[in-house]
């Protein structure tokens, strides 16, 4: 497996996640505009190549699997992300489906396109030893970043997932953040502490403790 490539984007960038209609609409023309978007095209499934052109800034392309947290798509995720793949900066595929979407992943390596893995929990935090194998998967993967989102409801599963970013900071680039009560500290704090990406839906949270767009820049200097 050959080495992951380091594909440039901002320090501790923010992504703007788009997935409504009502959202696409409103990042074509809010300003300011986060550093990336992202597409959930497991809830866009009528969205057409001709309207990215509107977007004027990189973006994230993913279909979550219903598992975490995604919507059944109809046509298949696998066609659905294969079709929007050239324009996208990079794309999120799920640990868990590298097998299923492995000609996505390949693919997204012959174009260039950046490779994150990544991980959700939304019933808890694993204990560190599992964190740290999704690591070595991803690792193992040739992925660009590991994303890794749990539920924090308390000081400790907090605490389990800075000392995660912290430590393994080194490894490779990293994008962690939690949902719950100590969601939005997390999307917080753990920029300053290093991670890669923060996400913030751009008016509709997915999960609780999420921070939309706006209410991230009025508590945080992004």
């Amino acid at each position: 497996m050959s080495a992951p490539r380091r594909i440039k984007i901002p320090a501790c960038a923010l992504v703007g996640v788009i997935a409504s209609i009502d959202e696409l609409r409103l990042a074509t023309r809010m300003r300011p505009r986060p550093d990336l978007f992202e597409l959930r095209l497991d809830h866009l499934p009528n969205l057409r190549e001709s309207q990215l052109l509107k977007l004027r800034r990189p973006f994230i392309i993913t279909a979550r699997h219903p598992l975490e947290g995604g919507k059944k798509v109809r046509s298949g995720r696998r066609d659905l992300l294969l079709r929007f793949l050239p324009w996208a900066k990079f794309v999120d595929v799920e640990l868990r489906s590298l097998d299923e979407l492995g000609a996505v992943w390949d693919e997204a390596h012959r174009l260039r396109v950046g490779r994150i893995c990544s991980f959700h929990d939304f019933k808890g935090t694993p204990e560190p030893a599992v964190l740290r194998k999704k690591l070595l998967d991803a690792r193992k993967a040739g992925a660009d970043m590991l994303k890794v989102v749990t539920r924090a409801e308390d000081l400790r599963d907090l605490l389990t997932l800075f000392e995660f970013l912290w430590s393994e900071l080194a490894s490779m680039r990293l994008c962690v953040m939690a949902t719950g009560k100590f969601g939005p500290i997390s999307r917080m704090f753990f920029r300053d502490a290093g991670s890669s990406l923060i996400y913030a839906p751009l008016r509709h949270p997915l999960h609780r403790g999420q921070l939309t767009f706006q209410e991230l820049r009025r508590q945080h200097d992004f």
